[in-house]
């Protein structure tokens, strides 16, 4: 049995589902605009962020290149000369020093093997502790050479 009661109750729970449809459409549109419209704010703030962030970048990137660029040019025509002194002043250091510790080693090592250096006239002279060293003949390649034996103390 139908009566028309259930068709009006129908129709408007249809009419009442579908006004909720379209609040529901309406609701999620304004939404989706707003966070459209947040999402564009938002880019927008990062790239203009990301720019400026670049171009200080850029611009502190030139200018301590030109800084450095400048100290070169003025290191290079106003030193030359000091460069080349302080390169010398190294060098001869450095051959000074090599010559006394050679002299300091040559005498400790001598004097470890019971010998000692005499300089005179052009002329080196080594003698011999007697209490350490003594000359004998040895055979070297079946060549008798005079050699030196070192005793231990």
């Amino acid at each position: 049995m139908t009566t028309g009661k259930p068709n009006r109750l129908a129709e408007k729970l249809n009419a009442d589902l579908e006004t909720v449809r379209s609040d529901h459409a309406a609701l999620m549109a304004s939404q989706l605009e707003i966070f459209r419209s947040d999402f564009s704010g938002i880019a927008t703030s990062a790239l203009h962020t990301i720019e400026t962030d670049i171009r200080l970048f850029l611009s502190d990137s030139k200018s301590e290149l030109e800084r450095r660029s400048e100290t070169i040019r003025r290191w290079l025509t106003i030193s030359p000369w000091v460069i080349v002194a302080m390169v010398s002043a190294w060098i001869v250091t450095v051959l000074i020093a090599s010559w006394f510790w050679t002299g300091l080693m040559t005498r400790s090592e001598l004097k470890e093997l019971g010998l000692t250096a005499i300089e005179q006239s052009r002329q080196t002279w080594v003698t011999l502790d007697p209490n350490r060293t003594e000359l004998k003949t040895c055979t070297m390649a079946r060549t008798p050479i005079i050699c030196i034996e070192i005793k231990e103390p």
